[in-house]
């Protein structure tokens, strides 16, 4: 009786993860440096806004990756800040900032805001 994973002598499982595995890693590199590119490009051709802004919320996110190279056991953490602004008009907008601008804003400030798309330029209090 043929296994149909192991068939004929040769480890067609095997075979096949050996493609397909590099093409999923090479494929999600891919995709998250295409995105970025994307993002880059349609901010770059966006306006500098100037807007006056005023501190509503400051969040951060934590995340911890687990990587695994045989005996060995590594862990990366990573922190993301926020910081949301809402507009005269009553509109709101969520800014990713470096952590040292994060620790500079506190809510309730106001401001001027400098944004271009979706990058965070600068907040400047009155």
């Amino acid at each position: 009786m043929s296994d149909p994973f192991f068939g004929g002598g040769a480890f067609r499982l095997f075979d096949i993860m050996f493609v397909l595995v590099p093409i999923l890693v090479i494929g999600g590199f891919v995709f998250v440096f295409g995105s970025m590119i994307y993002t880059a490009v349609s901010n770059i051709q966006k306006p500098l806004l100037t807007r006056r802004a005023r501190v509503v919320a400051k969040r951060v996110r934590h995340s911890t990756h687990h990587h695994h190279h045989g005996d060995h056991h590594h862990h990366s953490h990573h922190t993301a800040y926020y910081v949301t602004f809402e507009f005269e008009d009553g509109r709101r907008e969520e800014f990713s900032v470096r952590g040292d601008q994060y620790g500079l804003l506190v809510e309730g400030d106001e401001g001027t805001l400098q944004s271009q798309g979706t990058w965070f330029k600068g907040f400047y209090r009155d």
